[in-house]
């Protein structure tokens, strides 16, 4: 590794967000007169959530307990629940985040001959969730082949498609799905519950509040067990945001405790 390759990725990691603000609270901290420890604390912690063994530390007691096989027993349905979607874009509306839930939910109930029910509305009332769900397998259609079946009823233990497009958030999910699991006669549905590994703790809480029984079946993994090297110390963008969506998660699940969830 040559020194002019070190010299330029350090330089990178510390002139990008968040290694920059972290110099400019050192600066501020240096130079300051009052306020020197809210600087230097603010270095800190913008630093420690930005680099990649705290942000790993934070996402492994939600993502490590569903990184395994699916469990393989009888089930009435999928659900896939939303992530996000980008209106106006020429092609894959769907996040990334949404668009792995919505391929492995996808292979999920097509090898287990099951019906699908993707859960997701959001705050754009002229481009739902579902929207972008219907448009992604309209691509998939298109692009790869994919037939894509006719919907029949969810008690039906057969492949097909289903959407929710009112929920706001994964409290509306659940009960949302529930409503629509009843309409077809399932009081109490087990389902394979298809959502991002750090999202599945949460998830499972509030569907089997509402009455389902929950076979994880996680995907959307962002914790990588690779070795780590000397870069992993240093501050970069995709640990805080890891970081940011672990603790995101944690008061989350925070919350669901002081409702009595």
């Amino acid at each position: 590794m040559s020194s002019v390759y070190i010299l330029s990725k350090l330089f990178t990691y510390l002139v990008l967000p968040p290694g920059i603000f972290i110099i400019l609270f050192l600066l501020a901290a240096f130079y300051a007169k009052r306020f020197r420890l809210f600087f230097i604390a603010n270095a800190i912690i913008f630093y420690l959530l930005s680099n990649s063994y705290v942000s790993d530390w934070l996402l492994r007691p939600l993502e490590d307990p569903f990184n395994q096989n699916i469990v393989k027993t009888p089930v009435d349905a999928v659900i896939v629940l939303g992530g996000g979607h980008t209106q106006g874009v020429a092609n894959l509306p769907l996040s990334s985040d949404a668009y792995k839930r919505m391929m492995w939910g996808l292979m999920v109930a097509k090898s287990n001959n099951l019906p699908l029910l993707f859960s997701g509305g959001g705050t754009q009332k002229e481009y739902l969730e579902s929207d972008a769900f219907l448009d992604s397998l309209k691509e998939l259609k298109l692009y790869l082949e994919i037939a894509t079946p006719t919907s029949k009823s969810l008690s039906t233990k057969e492949f097909s498609l289903h959407v929710e497009d009112k929920s706001l958030d994964t409290y509306q999910n659940a009960e949302f799905s529930k409503v629509a699991f009843e309409k077809a006669g399932l009081k109490e549905p087990t389902i394979y519950l298809v959502t991002s590994a750090y999202h599945m703790k949460r998830s499972i809480r509030l569907y089997e509040h509402f009455g389902f029984k929950v076979i994880p079946a996680a995907t959307n993994f962002k914790i990588n067990h690779r070795a780590k090297d000397m870069w992993d110390y240093l501050p970069n963008a995709h640990s805080l945001y890891k970081s940011y969506i672990a603790l995101h998660e944690y008061v989350g699940l925070l919350s669901l405790k002081v409702r009595g969830i």
